[in-house]
């Protein structure tokens, strides 16, 4: 037995003799963590768009494959009836139409939708529980639980549904108040489920409101106080704005109303797809810049929060296999990387479920974004940041850190880059949603000429990609001093999915490994004391 211990010592100091000497191979990124060294906590921003419950029938549950993601957070939007406070869906509507182009689909829907609302019948009494439908959302918001993550909920309505105001602002909110008691106080023989966030609305403007800015500040004052009301603790805010980067009446307009008014706001929420950059470092800008905007209005505590989040908002069939393939799966996790460094409370993926833009196929299977993710997810258990070197804001980003008991340290590497053809997104759209979308768009054509409406978000210039043909990795100061410890790399590519592609033994205090790694690749490696 001992002459195979010294032997077995022999190899492990072989490997790690192998890992640890050479130069890097030209074109290879030098990359240094230093686990000695513990700059933050790594932040959890593992939010998803889309219920775990199947929003369209045909669709899997996708309870167990949320788990296994560490979501965090599920926003409670595009539910197409669940969680929606007054929807009303119509068959003819363009937008429906454009989302479901099959019309048995879409008719489906459509019926699934104004029968699972939480208000169906706009007449009805809203003190009392019999006027309410929530036996649709119960299950939405008990697959959530299940799930363990928390809700994010959104008030106001899905894509496709009717966008007039409400009727009556102050029955609006009364309905509001009384959903957030059944899910927090337990009334109607509701929950304690201790829903934290409460957005109003999304994206205000011609797809979702067709109101006044006027109007959609009074109806926010009113269902912020109902909210505030039942617990003065709840986090309210919104409006989940669709265009972050320019000045206009939903982005800056609320906030000088909420001051001049003193209405309660709590958090800021926006929105950012990466359509006409391909850069994923722009989550990062539009959070700096949103930092900057409620500080100056005095909102120093307000928190900022990305609602939703993709390369693309285009979830048509044109989309699809850069949505699930390799090179959305590395800009994800250059983006999520990237926020580490934001100012941001909260970033929530859209979305997560199996349609549309979802993470999962109809069977629940991963797509390769979907492993992105569990990655990310992983490195939540070694949550002690430590200081990276030679890293990159352009799409080469690592993250590394180190478990509070010090046995195991994680590197995250994602190489992302923008492709040599790129030009700015235009949505893939039929002609007569095209023509709809036009008309709308001619309101703003003047405004967009006034100089306060100019874009604070170009396109970052001088972008250049160098030595992004692979990685030379330097850990120093592991925390294990000269003891054995295991190396595991796991790889998401054109043909690997999050696949362990490699095993060594090491000992030491440090530790060196070269590897090709091109762009549209993203790896994990888990270094582990024996």
């Amino acid at each position: 037995m001992k002459a195979i211990s010294s032997f077995f010592l022999l190899l492990l100091l072989a490997c790690s003799a192998g890992w640890t000497q050479g130069s890097a191979p030209a074109g290879y990124r030098s990359l240094r963590v230093d686990a000695g060294k513990v700059v933050g906590e790594i932040h959890d921003f593992q939010g998803l768009n889309g219920q775990p419950t199947p929003v369209l029938k045909g669709l899997p549950n996708l309870v167990r494959q949320y788990k296994e993601l560490r979501t965090s957070l599920v926003r409670t939007h595009d539910m197409m009836g669940p969680t929606d406070i007054d929807a009303t869906f119509k068959y003819d509507n363009i937008w429906q139409a454009w989302l479901i182009p099959d019309a048995a689909t879409r008719k489906g829907a459509v019926e699934a939708g104004n029968k699972n609302v939480i208000f169906p019948d706009p007449k009805a009494d809203p003190e009392k529980p019999e006027s309410y439908n929530f036996g649709p959302t119960d299950e939405v918001m008990a697959a959530i639980q299940d799930s363990g993550a928390k809700v994010y909920y959104r008030i106001g309505r899905s894509w496709g549904a009717e966008t007039d105001p409400p009727a009556d602002f102050d029955k609006f909110a009364s309905i509001v108040k009384h959903t957030a008691m059944h899910y927090n106080k337990g009334w109607a023989k509701g929950f304690h489920y201790n829903v934290k966030y409460w957005e109003f609305w999304n994206e205000p403007g011609p797809i979702f409101w067709t109101g006044t800015p006027e109007q959609f500040y009074q109806l926010y004052e009113k269902t912020a106080r109902a909210l505030k009301s039942v617990d003065p603790e709840l986090k309210v805010g919104g409006p989940a704005i669709a265009d972050p980067a320019h000045v206009s009446e939903y982005r800056d307009g609320l906030l000088d109303y909420c001051t001049a008014h003193n209405v309660p706001f709590d958090f800021y929420s926006w929105h950012t797809y990466a359509w006409q950059s391909g850069d994923p470092y722009d989550g990062v800008r539009l959070a700096n810049n949103f930092r900057k905007l409620l500080d100056a209005h005095g909102y120093t505590k307000a928190e900022s929060i990305l609602s939703e989040w993709n390369q693309t908002p285009d979830f048509t069939e044109a989309e699809k296999a850069n949505l699930q393939g390799e090179h959305n799966a590395a800009f994800i996790g250059a983006a999520l990387t990237y926020y580490q460094d934001a100012p941001l409370d909260a970033a929530i993926f859209y979305r997560g479920d199996a349609t549309w833009m979802g993470l999962f196929d109809l069977q629940g299977n991963y797509f390769k974004p979907a492993y992105t993710f569990k990655a990310m997810g992983e490195m939540l258990d070694t949550p002690k940041r430590l200081a990276v070197e030679g890293a990159d804001t352009y799409g080469f980003a690592t993250l590394a850190g180190k478990s509070a008991d010090g046995k195991t340290v994680q590197i995250f590497i994602s190489n992302y880059a923008i492709p040599a053809d790129f030009k700015p997104g235009t949505l893939h759209m039929t002609p007569d949603v095209l023509n709809a979308l036009g008309k709308l768009m001619a309101q703003y054509a003047e405004k967009m000429k006034d100089p306060s409406y100019a874009n604070e978000l170009p396109p970052r210039t001088g972008i250049v990609y160098k030595d992004n043909a692979g990685y030379d990795l330097t850990v120093n100061n592991l925390p294990w001093g000269k003891d054995a410890f295991t190396i595991k790399r796991y790889r998401i590519s054109k043909t690997q999915n999050l696949e362990l592609v490699e095993k060594k033994a090491g000992s030491g205090s440090s530790l060196k490994v070269s590897n090709a790694f091109g762009p549209d690749t993203v790896e994990l490696i888990v270094l582990q004391h024996k």
